[in-house]
């Protein structure tokens, strides 16, 4: 019986020990709290988290997703690209540099992933990374690559979103090809200087698993219909980003939810709604009420960027980024059954009436007083190849005295009450600047200057509700007030095609369209080092100086701001506006947080 009630304390010493390790033990991964703590128990970690939202603001309404949206970057849309859907190569953190994001890595002709065949050809390969769904879940592979071409390449495809440098790589490219799941090699016609580095916008990604069956009825039955009216473009649009389309309205914006199966991890913010204003000042207004987070480059104006900046550091109410942006010009309409004005074809006449713009005052009074920003040359200064082109249009600065000359020389005449009349057929000189909203003081401002030489000039703006109709913003009677992106996205302006019903209004709005121009940025995009670049970009300003197809008037600074306690743009020295190859201000928005 001793015995018995020894063995018998024995255990219950065993037992209490088991106890006491089992309640020092920490749980296994995936263990509930309550299992552990018993039910009916929760802990204060069990507690669920209050979901996290980001507000984005941005200023122009949105009619579609991807390649069937508009090609127009006004607003700041585009900027937000990489919030849902992703591209081969996006850019590093904190410096232009490309990086793999879709790709394992950048081909380079260093690892053999690039190399000039020996007909000319270029061939580069780029290797997938594994494991990377469609936010529907299906698979993503090198079959997307080679459908992507296919499809983005289809001119029957009224496509407005593919323009420019859009359309110039897809023109450069002879094949894709699926080479395994995870490989796809693209056959280029010729090298070309950005065959290796192609993001989101460059080369727009398509699900085959989505789209190809109506693209194959298409294919038959010739009408764009059968692709352009899917529901994919709106409210089912599926992407590659870390955040899906939930809801979609042209009018008010989109509602995107954290995709956790996204491929670099689920986002932190579990949802970001992308809110349409109507104007700069009342998203001005909701981002002093604290009813959006965040705003995107050219969502905002010069001046009320500015403002906020200096209300935000004063209160310590968020911050506001700036950065070097777009490249605004002014581009005559060559079209002749369109242009108001025929002499506005002459080359001289478009020299005098760039000598009577003070491209200094126009930058210091449109520009918060940044007389610095006025634009001498065809790339910004923030731009690598920036030196083969500084200062070549200084040869027309401003000169009112020169441009009336200009304009005697080409056959006018100022009467007494100063307005130049055309020596033939007594005609005033009258055109007109067109601008989309709200720019209405950069292009009354221009228009003042020109009206001082002798010209009578009509002050356009474009009707909100055409912003995004191409065939109308390319109907423009004069000039055009517009901006391209920075770097050398200019040179769509130079490249081609004119904008015409048969390419569903993409391309060059004015209709510029010349050979010469052409074979000079094919010349300086079929550059490999960055010398024969060099000396490519400088032809191409040397051609500008001589025919003035554009006339740059200053660089728009951008403004990205966010408000205390959201964590995002903290990588702005890597991004650029819209990225029109790779790299938007918005591509690691997985990774924004709110605190």
């Amino acid at each position: 019986m001793r015995m018995l009630r020894l063995i018998l304390a024995r255990a219950g010493l065993v037992v209490g020990l088991v106890v006491v390790l089992a309640a020092c033990t920490p749980a296994a991964p995936g263990a509930s709290t309550s299992a552990r703590t018993g039910a009916g128990q929760p802990t204060a970690t069990e507690q669920p988290r209050a979901p996290k939202t980001i507000t984005i603001g941005v200023t122009a309404p949105v009619q579609a997703m991807g390649v069937f949206g508009n090609q127009t970057t006004a607003g700041g849309w585009y900027s937000t690209a990489e919030v849902h859907s992703d591209g081969l190569i996006t850019s590093e953190a904190q410096t232009r540099n490309p990086i793999g994001r879709l790709a394992e890595k950048v081909p380079t002709l260093d690892d053999g992933s690039i190399t000039v065949l020996p007909d000319g050809k270029m061939r580069v390969v780029y290797k997938l990374r594994p494991g990377i769904t469609w936010q529907d879940g299906t698979p993503f592979t090198a079959r997307d690559l080679a459908f992507t071409y296919r499809f983005n390449s289809d001119k029957g495809l009224p496509m407005p979103a593919i323009s420019g440098q859009q359309r110039t790589v897809l023109d450069r490219i002879e094949t894709v090809e699926a080479q395994d799941d995870n490989t796809a090699v693209f056959t280029f016609k010729g090298p070309f200087y950005r065959a290796g580095n192609l993001g989101v916008r460059a080369f727009w990604l398509e699900p085959q698993h989505i789209l190809g069956p109506a693209y194959e009825k298409y294919l038959e039955s010739k009408n764009p219909d059968d692709v352009a009216n899917l529901p994919y473009w709106t409210s089912e649009y599926v992407h590659l980003g870390p955040f899906r389309l939930t809801a979609f309205d042209p009018n008010t914006g989109m509602t995107f939810q954290a995709y956790d199966k996204y491929f670099l991890g689920k986002p932190k913010v579990d949802t970001v709604r992308i809110q349409t204003y109507t104007d700069f000042t009342t998203l001005f207004a909701n981002l002093l009420a604290g009813s959006v987070d965040l705003f995107p480059d050219i969502a905002l104006s010069v001046e009320l960027g500015y403002q906020l900046k200096d209300r935000w550091e004063s209160s310590g109410d968020g911050a506001v980024h700036v950065k070097q942006g777009n490249t605004w010009f002014m581009a005559p309409q060559v079209r002749p059954s369109m242009q108001m004005e025929p002499a506005a074809l002459d080359v001289n006449v478009r020299a005098a009436i760039y000598q009577a713009l003070d491209r200094d005052t126009l930058a210091e009074g449109l520009l918060a007083g940044h007389r610095e920003l006025a634009a001498y040359s065809l790339l910004p200064p923030s731009a690598i190849l920036y030196d083969a082109t500084k200062d070549a249009l200084r040869k027309y600065a401003y000169d009112p005295n020169r441009a009336k000359a200009l304009l005697t020389e080409a056959g006018w005449t100022a009467g007494s009450e100063g307005i130049f009349h055309n020596n033939r057929d007594g005609r005033p000189f009258h055109t007109a600047l067109w601008v989309v909203p709200p720019n209405d003081r950069d292009v009354a401002a221009a228009s003042d200057m020109m009206r001082r030489i002798g010209l009578v000039v009509d002050e356009l703006v474009v009707p909100g509700a055409q912003v995004r109709n191409s065939e109308y913003r390319a109907s423009y009677p004069g000039f055009e007030l517009s901006a391209q992106g920075n770097n050398d996205a200019i040179l769509g302006r130079l490249l081609g095609p004119a904008a015409s019903a048969q390419t569903g209004w993409a391309g060059n709005r004015g209709g510029y369209e010349d050979p010469r121009a052409q074979e000079l940025v094919a010349r300086y995009q079929a550059a490999l080092t960055q010398q024969d670049q060099f000396q490519g970009i400088k032809a191409i300003s040397d051609f500008l100086v001589a025919e003035l197809p554009i006339m740059p008037l200053y660089y728009v600074p951008e403004h990205m701001g966010v408000r205390k306690g959201v964590k995002a743009f903290d990588d702005i020295a890597g991004g650029e506006e819209a990225a029109q190859f790779f790299g938007t201000f918005t591509r690691n928005a997985y990774l924004w947080d709110v605190q």
